[in-house]
């Protein structure tokens, strides 16, 4: 009867997905209107639980995850909404680590689609939607939640949240955003709220510029990580974490690890310390906790594939980087770490409207074998155009697969450096392979 019982919500849970999903056919259509909509629809929900804000084009995923971590050391009930996902549609919505429940999905979705469909909803904004009245109903104390892309007509962008926060701006998503920095950044410092604390990460003066014209215009504290908490020396461990020292004018930390390594993360960790002492007007938060909640991220919030090292007897590294900053941080990642004499085999995807070049030319740098793949999404760039891109790149060995699942097969048939980086997409697909491999 119980077997019976769960083919039943598996086959109601796809038929619910499949549903959802279809809205992504909708495609991006600025504006909050309609989700305002559906939040007044469901009484507004999101107004029952704190919460902080994080958009940003680098760094934003580090950042909500770090936050959430700390809070939930500290014991509050945490509310985290991220997207993408890796493998299941559930890892977006999570409360203190553990993901929407398959009923609880069914619920909200059976509640929210008719309306959604009514008033011709995206896929992004029924989820967020639905993200809002899940922490409501659970009795969710704080949530951190992340932008989709933007910022000003993010559907996220309905909150009130206690503080704001912008990580690295960089080029993405120019088609919506902008082709210039400027342009982004306005986008992104869309999320500033009126007399509500904004922190922002090291960035380029053009984005301080814009940022600190939005705050002006909102008074609203301005807070720049970077002159806010000093990061000492770190070292690298051979787990791929980070020992580091942090120091503020108010307290002192010799030696804090991190579970995510590189020297990006430095600005992360800065941009996480100032909005914690922004929370703690309010809301306490202990040295202890902030300790606790840099080393325990990846078991509390799930953050999987941010130069995650799955295997060190010979190092498997997964990321799902996907632009050339991020790329670039990556490849600085592994170099620093002294693995760049490795002969990395490099499986690579990468979305049809990435800056492929500039992506590969930072892989170059550590690549012996490039396994061009394609995953199972209209958006994916096709095998042979990457190949003629990396090849303008500077790069020669270069093998072609039609599918991730034959690129899993090539690479995993012997031990030998891997990194799987490029598109969440691709992760997404890959992980059920390796995860198979690692369990024979």
């Amino acid at each position: 009867m119980k077997l019976s019982s769960n083919k039943a919500k598996y086959k109601k849970k796809k038929e619910i997905l499949d549903k959802l999903f279809s809205f992504q056919r909708f495609g991006i259509k600025p504006g909050l209107g309609r989700t305002k909509k559906l939040i007044s629809f469901l009484d507004n929900p999101q107004e029952h639980f704190h919460s902080i804000h994080v958009a940003g084009t680098n760094g934003k995923g580090s950042v909500c995850s770090m936050l959430a971590s700390i809070l939930m050391e500290q014991g509050y009930r945490t509310g985290l909404y991220t997207s993408p996902h890796l493998v299941s549609f559930n890892e977006r919505i999570s409360i203190n680590g553990k993901l929407i429940e398959d009923e609880d999905l069914i619920g909200l979705s059976e509640e929210i689609l008719p309306y959604a469909e009514h008033i011709g909803a995206t896929f992004f904004e029924i989820t967020t939607a639905m993200a809002f009245k899940y922490f409501a109903e659970q009795k969710t104390e704080v949530a951190v939640i992340e932008t989709g892309m933007g910022g000003r007509y993010d559907s996220t962008n309905v909150l009130l949240p206690m503080l704001s926060i912008i990580t690295k701006v960089d080029y993405d998503h120019s088609e919506y955003l902008g082709n210039t920095l400027a342009k982004i950044a306005f986008e992104k410092a869309g999320i500033i709220k009126k007399s509500k604390p904004v922190v922002v990460s090291k960035n380029d003066n053009v984005v301080y510029d814009v940022i600190r014209k939005k705050a002006k215009s909102k008074a609203s504290e301005l807070i720049l990580a970077d002159e806010s908490m000093k990061c000492g020396e770190f070292t690298y461990k051979d787990d791929l974490t980070m020992d580091i020292k942090m120091e503020s004018d108010v307290c002192h930390y010799p030696s804090v690890n991190v579970a995510l390594a590189g020297s990006h993360q430095i600005d992360n960790i800065k941009t996480v310390w100032s909005a914690i002492k922004i929370v703690n007007r309010s809301m306490e938060v202990t040295k202890k906790s902030v300790c606790d909640g840099f080393k325990n991220i990846i078991k509390n919030t799930n953050f999987h594939c941010r130069t995650e090292l799955i295997n060190k007897e010979y190092p498997i590294v997964l990321d799902v980087a996907h632009n050339p900053d991020s790329v670039r941080q990556t490849v600085g990642t592994i170099i620093d770490c002294g693995l760049e004499k490795k002969k990395w085999n490099i499986v690579f995807a990468l979305m049809s409207d990435k800056d492929a070049v500039n992506v590969l030319k930072y892989l170059k740098l550590i690549c012996y074998k490039l396994i061009i793949t394609k995953p199972e999404i209209t958006r994916a760039a096709e095998p042979e155009d990457l190949k003629l891109k990396a090849i303008e790149s500077g790069i020669k060995n270069i093998v072609i697969t039609k599918n991730v699942r034959e690129s899993a097969e090539l690479v995993l048939s012997k031990p030998q450096p891997i990194l799987v980086i490029g598109s969440f997409y691709l992760l997404g697909e890959f992980l059920p392979f390796l995860n198979k491999t690692i369990k024979e």
